[in-house]
């Protein structure tokens, strides 16, 4: 909902527009007080006026110069909080960070979201479905004999008697323990280019180790 920081922008603009404002009125006060101190300074030198009354113009115009100090750093303040009101108006449009396919969508719209000490998700983006990766459960027996750029092939049960063809790309090195039993993942990837596969689906896979 952006009805609030809508209104916080432009009370900020308004913020930062009076500060403008007043710095220039603070610039046309010190001009003023110069010319009168540099006019009652000559009289001075001509003895035609007290040198208290001269004094008093150039304490006028020493508080001329702190108000236009006072008034730029008000505009720079006015400026910074301008600036935030502005980014807290564009965080309430969430962009993703890639374009892709949308493969889960977890919020309607209009209803709360709140991020405690994670950022929720809001959709699951697939970015490029014509170039896939299976993640493999190897044994510890078996990881060893498997190296990078090993070829693999694989069935999936959407396929009955097709058989696919993929690369491994890294095996991890962080363990997976189920029911007592230690496996690694062997990355594989694999070309999709006719979107045959879907993410999610299960795959046998077959490493070759030689032919």
């Amino acid at each position: 909902d952006t009805s609030l920081y809508k209104a916080q922008l432009d009370q900020a603009e308004a913020n930062y527009n009076l500060a403008v404002a007043n710095e220039k009125k603070a610039e046309s006060t010190l001009m003023d007080a110069d010319r009168q101190y540099k006019r009652q300074k000559s009289m001075q030198d001509q003895q035609l006026v007290a040198g208290a009354t001269v004094e008093g113009f150039e304490l006028t115009e020493l508080t001329a110069k702190s108000s236009l100090a006072a008034a730029k750093a008000s505009v720079a303040q006015a400026a910074a909080n301008l600036e935030q009101a502005k980014a807290n108006l564009g965080y309430c449009t969430i962009y993703s960070p890639i374009d892709g396919v949308v493969l889960t969508r977890s919020y309607d719209l209009g209803q709360t979201v709140q991020s405690s000490f994670s950022a929720p998700t809001l959709f699951t983006i697939a970015e490029d479905l014509s170039r896939m990766q299976i993640d493999t459960a190897v044994a510890e027996g078996d990881v060893g004999r498997i190296a990078e750029g090993m070829k693999a092939t694989f069935v999936v049960d959407a396929y009955p008697g097709k058989t696919f063809e993929g690369k491994v790309r890294q095996v991890r090195n962080s363990p997976t323990t189920t029911s007592g039993v230690v496996t690694y993942d062997a990355v594989i990837d694999v070309d999709n280019s006719d979107h045959a596969l879907r993410p999610g689906m299960t795959a046998n896979v077959t490493f070759v180790l030689a032919q």
